[in-house]
């Protein structure tokens, strides 16, 4: 696309015109012919690598502020995010509009919710794209996922190359960072979906009332379609009942008969959930092996949004069916020969450990639920002591260890979660357990294979915090770590010591 034209769609002009190959935001990615928009993030300005772009062949700069040194041209905006949203979906020619796009945003489910459509957008027979916490991909190609939702130029890219080879239909987790930093800016969504809202992410937001008009721009923004497609917000939250009475179209879920989607019946076990769901359209059966209530919430959430886009009621229960498990979303690892149930879980905020540890405790019957958590570090601490207190409450055993401590001591970040323990003892790390208390084994990989040698049949072990992820991020170092991998490991050696 030619430079002129491509600024047209932002209001600017430029002094020269020159054919524009790509648009970048990390300097190292510049080449020849590449636009290069200046972004301020958490760690570097890009305006301080303006010249080192230029010298590398951009072909202009859009920026904040003008920088001495720079041989390309400079074009000067006010907000150059706005700008990097609209420069990307022009350039990329607005690839979402010839797709039926469903958007998804909340505090928690938002993975899960996505999972949900994308199966049910295959059992209709649809070309899909999934793009979202773990990974984005479509058709044979599969991307590993840095951030949620991608930044515009980066998403517009990836939403060009699906729409070109034959996607349909797209399911996109939005985070609260992505629609504050205006980087969906530009896309259409056909449906829209709020599954709730908890603190989480208040270090960036600053209120939760900040935080929740962030998210609601999804809904109430004309930029995404607001008015002429729909939504549909979970109303057994308090911040979804706001938006609901902000929001037009839009559909209800809860479990509630109040709402237009909601359970007729329905059953939870460690196998899964059954039971009928009320649907506008007419009831569907659900039989998932997703396992507990929320998830039932979740499921509610992406059955609506395939309502929604038309998509037939057969297709929406053989989807929700097919799907098996979530990666790090209550996955269960192990099998039933080792006499308990393990599972990891990406919960990592006060309410997604409070809902999976409730879960798990219905579920548990004479047994125990043997927790492994911890909280990452440069992040918001208040909610530490809170999920310490969670813990120790939920389960007959917590153990505390480390978690993404990035650059905080870890042993600091434990002792802001032990101020939330109140009244149930600490153990000795080599110490048995009898009654109730906790461990602090700071060593992660320790702490799971401690979890598992003192499991009974008829437990549950649970691994919170990290779920899918693989790593653990220490003193600026991204270090290998799969808590999944680390408790197959612990269970191949308690059943080689107990075949010993």
């Amino acid at each position: 696309m030619r430079l002129k034209k491509l600024l047209i769609s932002i209001g600017e002009k430029a002094e020269k015109d020159a054919d524009v190959l790509g648009i970048e935001t990390d300097s190292r990615k510049v080449n020849v012919g590449s636009l290069f928009v200046a972004i301020c993030g958490e760690h570097f300005d890009g305006a301080d690598f303006i010249a080192e772009a230029s010298d590398k062949g951009a072909v202009c700069v859009v920026t904040e502020r003008f920088m001495e040194g720079a041989s390309c041209e400079q074009v000067i905006v006010e907000d150059v995010q706005v700008a990097l949203a609209a420069l990307s979906t022009a350039f990329f020619g607005r690839p979402s509009s010839g797709m039926k796009m469903a958007g998804i945003t909340g505090t928690n489910g938002k993975t899960t919710v996505a999972y949900i459509l994308e199966s049910i957008y295959k059992a209709a027979g649809f070309k899909s794209a999934l793009m979202g916490t773990i990974q984005y991909r479509y058709a044979d190609k599969v991307l590993d996922s840095t951030l949620t939702t991608p930044m515009a130029n980066d998403l517009q890219r990836f939403l060009r190359d699906a729409a070109d080879g034959g996607v349909t239909h797209g399911v996109m987790e939005i985070s609260s960072h992505a629609l504050s930093q205006r980087r969906v800016d530009g896309c259409d969504f056909d449906v829209k979906v709020f599954t709730n809202l908890t603190a989480e992410h208040l270090d960036y937001h600053g209120t939760m009332e900040t935080y929740f008009d962030d998210k609601a721009r999804l809904f109430v923004s004309d930029i995404f379609g607001a008015g002429r497609k729909g939504s549909v917000i979970n109303i057994d939250d308090e911040w979804g009942r706001i938006l609901k009475a902000r929001t037009m179209p839009a559909l209800s879920y809860s479990m509630s008969s109040s709402a237009d989607i909601y359970p007729q019946c329905y059953g939870l076990t460690r196998d899964g959930v059954k039971g009928k769901l009320y649907m506008p359209g007419g009831s569907i059966a659900i039989n998932s092996e997703l396992v507990g209530e929320y998830n039932f919430y979740n499921i509610m959430a992406a059955a609506g949004a395939a309502y929604v886009l038309g998509i037939d009621s057969s297709a929406i229960e053989q989807g929700i069916k097919n799907l098996k498990t979530i990666p790090g979303r209550l996955e269960k690892v192990g099998s039933a020969q080792q006499g308990f149930d393990a599972y990891v879980d990406y919960a990592h905020t006060p309410d997604a450990l409070q809902r999976t540890l409730e879960v798990l405790a219905s579920l548990k019957g004479a047994g125990r639920v043997i927790t492994v958590f911890g909280c990452g570090g440069d992040r918001d601490k208040t909610k530490r002591p809170i999920m310490g207190a969670l813990a120790v409450e939920l389960s007959e055993v917590a153990i505390v260890s480390s978690d993404n401590p990035r650059g905080e001591d870890p042993a600091e970040i434990i002792a802001d979660i032990e101020r939330g323990i109140k009244g149930v003892r600490k153990l000795r790390k080599d110490g048995k357990v009898t009654g109730k208390g906790y461990y602090v084994i700071e060593d992660r990989g320790e702490a799971i294979r401690k979890a598992v040698e003192i499991a009974r049949p008829g437990d549950i072990v649970f691994v919170a915090g990290k779920g899918h992820e693989d790593y653990q991020l220490v003193k600026g170092e991204r270090l290998y770590f799969d808590d999944r991998v680390a408790l197959r490991d612990a269970l191949k050696v308690r059943g080689s010591l107990k075949a010993g």
